[in-house]
């Protein structure tokens, strides 16, 4: 986890590479309004044509039982791809804690990658100098 001035970056999926789903770390949003899950990949298997590659946004109130939060989800169909997606109105329609859920799918599925969020707009900034 890395804090600078007005944001927070924090690692779900930590970087790796995966032949099967795996869920990612909780990350607590607590006390930011607005949040972004990026994912990066580096050469996916595309090898037999039916490899799927889907990241999911997930979260909790406990960070313990999760739940997929419909619409919000980045698919994967090419090598070396970093994508983004914005999660707004932290802790007002989403739950407090968020992870990153990797789905794949076909014959011989292998991604390389990370997935982490970036939380912004904190409720209070850093104390200024004046």
């Amino acid at each position: 986890m890395k804090v600078f001035d007005n944001i927070l970056i924090s690692p779900s999926l930590v970087p790796a590479t995966r032949t099967a789903d795996a869920n990612g770390t909780g990350v607590d949003t607590k006390g930011f309004n607005d949040a972004m899950m990026v994912v990066a990949v580096g050469d996916i298997d595309l090898a037999d044509t039916n490899e799927t590659y889907v990241v999911n946004l997930e979260e909790s109130d406990d960070n313990s039982s999760f739940s997929a939060v419909s619409g919000f989800a980045i698919t994967i169909t090419a090598d070396n791809q970093c994508k983004e997606l914005r999660i707004p109105n932290l802790n007002v329609t989403r739950k407090r804690y968020l992870r990153a859920a990797l789905d794949v799918g076909g014959t011989t599925p292998s991604i390389p990658g990370i997935a982490f969020f970036v939380l912004g707009e904190p409720a209070s900034g850093p104390v200024g100098n004046a």
